[in-house]
């Protein structure tokens, strides 16, 4: 992308690596592992969650889970207007939801409900497509927990 005062410089980022993707299969099994509760019985419960909240956010409402968030409906719109006459649905390009985790302000610090109290960040290197994690050395720059 050659955007900005560092146009044509190759530039770099951090972001988040993902080591894959847990199912509703294996949240509903450990669940019911930790509980009273049959795999299925979670899963069920899982569903209903779903379905519930595609019903209530169809007619209008947020729905706020306590220790996860708000589920709410996002409008993306194509451009901006001048005056309140001119808003209308035409302007809409698509409804998305979307999803703001539960944080509380410590110290002037968000601290999110979904995430542990303290986060290890770690280097991922890509040697021949295979991640593999690397220690960050000397770096007093970025720090490795947050």
């Amino acid at each position: 992308m050659n955007i900005g005062p560092r146009k044509g410089e190759t530039v770099y980022s951090a972001q988040a690596y993902y080591y894959g993707t847990i199912t509703t299969k294996q949240v509903a099994t450990q669940i019911a592992q930790e509980s009273a509760l049959t795999p299925a019985d979670v899963i069920g419960v899982i569903e209903r969650l779903a379905y519930f909240c595609q019903t209530h956010m169809a007619l209008g409402y947020k729905i706020k889970l306590d220790g996860l968030g708000i589920f709410y409906n996002e409008l993306l719109t194509e451009k901006s207007v001048s005056t309140p006459k001119e808003v209308t649905a035409k302007l809409v390009k698509s409804i998305r939801p979307a999803f703001n985790a539960e944080y509380t302000i410590l110290n002037g610090t968000f601290r999110y409900a979904l995430l542990p109290e303290k986060t290890n960040l770690v280097r991922i290197d890509f040697k021949g497509g295979v991640p593999i994690v690397t220690p960050e050395e000397g770096d007093s720059e970025s720090p490795d927990e947050i």
